[in-house]
């Protein structure tokens, strides 16, 4: 028998992003009276909130003040909830879509709902707020170490948009690795995209997170990512951009209790014209907390990247341990990158680190391979494989690690001819 979410689809014709659309997709669905107000007050929010202004630090460089939202269609109800084995469920274990979360589990939705993420953000988060199609709720009870990664797929259509939202809550001494993964086929209709990740890691609490952008040549990205760590936690997460016609991806770490670690890993490879944007934060407001960031790029073709990066300290979070840097490498004369590294320290007994390199593939490197019988696009596979083998070696889950391998392999070795669209 096929679930809720299955006969709703069937049913639905999308709109576009509209307020009217709001209420026909939160009807279709059923839900309950505060979803629907929370949805009609996140739109009402996107319509009033100006696109985000390229002057300010966190979207410098990266201009999206003319954004066309009417060329997207309103989501379709879908749901990509993981399996769950018998044992789990019987150790207390919660994972739904946010639909059968709001009728069984509302109180838990209730509490974890855009609290670490306002839905205020900015547009694409109140937009997002008002559309979300695609949630999942995810809430590992103390103690139970959940041995076998959880992933979902999300997917769109072309010319369609999806909102996926992520919430998980792991509870003290509770370990869980969540994959998402975010993939679709190359449409010549734009599409949308536009995420949110909340993770709530509690005492002593271990949390895996790996976000998986593969998307389709005319997809445009933006995510939100924010994890909070409380007293000896450890939160280790990897954003990996690979796909998109544009990406911007936002990923925060909020350490709020004394002891708690932070382990912050992107990879990213454009080529054609593809654009990427990264923002990262690192906030210790405690005591003795680590951060550790490492975000690593190759550009090739006509492709962009931005990285901005920041680690604040709070006052009074003295024994503050932060690192960060971002390391880039141009493969063609065409391709540029940027990285704004930054500081905010209001604590005395810390240490902080931080650097950024753009540099591009040493010629001389190429030449040296070749005049030992290998080819040129070997050569430059080999470059490129050393440069990224600190993170690769950094991933815990091995067929994520032989993915990622064969992925940039592949971008090595083909000329894109696919122009995305802007």
């Amino acid at each position: 028998m096929r679930n809720f979410l299955e006969q709703v689809k069937d049913q639905f014709t999308a709109d576009k992003l509209t307020r009217e659309s709001v209420v026909k997709l939160s009807d279709q669905l059923d839900e309950p009276g505060w979803l629907v107000e929370r949805r009609l007050g996140a739109f009402d929010l996107f319509d009033k909130l100006d696109l985000p202004d390229p002057k300010g630090e966190e979207w410098r460089y990266t201009d999206v003040r003319r954004f066309d939202f009417d060329r997207f269609e309103a989501p379709v109800p879908t749901s990509s909830t993981p399996a769950l084995t018998d044992d789990l469920v019987a150790k207390g274990v919660v994972v739904a879509d946010f639909n059968s979360a709001a009728r069984q589990h509302q109180d838990l939705l209730r509490e974890h709902f855009f609290t670490e993420v306002p839905v205020d953000e900015h547009k694409f988060t109140a937009l997002h707020g008002a559309f979300l199609s695609d949630g999942i709720l995810l809430y590992v009870p103390p103690g139970v170490e959940i041995d076998v990664p959880l992933e979902v797929w999300r997917n769109v259509e072309g010319g369609g948009s999806t909102f996926p939202h992520t919430t998980v809550v792991v509870d003290e001494q509770a370990v869980v690795t969540f994959v998402d993964r975010f993939k679709s086929d190359d449409y010549a209709a734009a599409s949308l995209c536009a995420s949110v990740v909340e993770i709530e890691a509690r005492r002593g609490a271990t949390v895996n997170y790996i976000s998986l952008q593969e998307w389709g040549r005319n997809v445009h990205h933006f995510q939100t990512q924010r994890f909070t760590g409380y007293r000896d936690s450890t939160v280790r997460s990897l954003a990996v951009n690979l796909g998109s016609a544009f990406s911007r991806a936002q990923v925060e770490s909020v350490l709020k209790g004394e002891g708690s670690f932070s382990e912050m890993l992107g990879l990213y490879f454009a080529d054609s014209n593809q654009h990427f944007a990264q923002r990262t934060l690192q906030s210790h407001d405690a005591e003795h907390t680590t951060s550790d960031l490492l975000y690593k790029g190759a550009l090739k073709e006509r492709s962009r990247s931005e990285y901005s990066g920041l680690i604040k300290v709070s006052k009074g979070a003295q024994g503050t341990d932060a690192y960060q840097a971002n390391r880039n490498i141009v493969l063609s004369e065409d391709a540029v990158a940027r990285s704004i590294p930054q500081l905010e320290i209001e604590a005395n007994e810390v240490r902080c680190t931080h650097g950024a390199t753009v540099a591009p593939v040493e010629e001389e490197h190429i030449f040296y391979l070749m005049s030992r019988g290998i080819d040129r696009v070997t050569a430059q596979k080999l470059v490129v494989f050393g440069f990224f083998g600190d993170v690769l070696d950094r991933i815990r889950l091995g067929n994520v690690r032989d993915e990622l391998a064969q992925a940039i392999a592949l971008k090595v070795e083909g000329e894109q001819s696919l122009e995305v669209a802007s």
